[in-house]
């Protein structure tokens, strides 16, 4: 199984910030991270936060994001390859599931399971619908994506790729890893083995089996 996080690895762009930049007050959570990093508050906690001044109605919000998060290079390709080779694809995200849809649907596959937060945006400010993901994980003290690996994994071996703070938990649940940005820059501090990837064109490359030569 392939679990991908979606903002910032599926898009090129996190849509969650886009969508702060333009209708909220991006100073909130600049605030607020460097004690989301050093884990003083929760991601959940700053998020609420920086949501409530995000002002814009849910089709101006998707609209946004639609025409400005960007594809990562070979993704189509990659769902194609791994449904071709029998292999599950699931979308882990701590974003939301009406962007997300919007986008997946857009490139053909809104049949990609997806679990992820809800939003319900107002111009009036936005508030979080928070997904139920049980029990404050022991590792890192939260309800996170790790919750949501366990329940659809099975006895699949698991390829996580992923970029961000909401990754840095699950990812070290799976088998194989890809990181990128903040993903990467943590596992290589704690000495955690991962494979850097640009684009899915080359997650594909490293996954197939070599062909025999003739």
């Amino acid at each position: 199984m392939i679990a991908c996080d979606f903002d910032g690895t599926i898009t090129e762009r996190d849509t969650l910030n886009l969508l702060v930049r333009e209708f909220g007050d991006g100073a909130v959570w600049d605030a607020m991270e460097p004690d989301v990093r050093a884990g003083r508050t929760s991601v959940e906690h700053a998020m609420q936060a920086e949501f409530a001044t995000v002002r814009v109605s849910e089709a101006d919000a998707v609209r946004w994001v639609r025409e400005h998060a960007g594809i990562r290079a070979g993704f189509t390709e990659c769902v194609a390859w791994a449904r071709a080779h029998g292999h599950g694809f699931v979308v882990l995200s701590n974003g939301f599931g009406v962007l997300i849809r919007d986008v997946l649907g857009g490139l053909g596959l809104g049949d990609l399971p997806v679990h992820s937060h809800e939003c319900a945006f107002t111009p009036e400010g936005s508030a979080i619908a928070w997904t139920e993901r049980g029990e404050p994980c022991p590792l890192c003290s939260r309800p996170c994506k790790r919750h949501d690996l366990a329940r659809v994994r099975g006895d699949a071996r698991v390829v996580y790729v992923g970029d961000g703070i909401s990754d840095l938990c699950v990812a070290q649940a799976a088998d194989i890893i890809y990181a990128r940005a903040d993903l990467a820059d943590y596992l290589k501090s704690r000495g955690v083995p991962f494979r850097p990837f640009r684009d899915f064109h080359q997650i594909v490359t490293d996954l197939s089996p070599p062909t025999d030569a003739a």
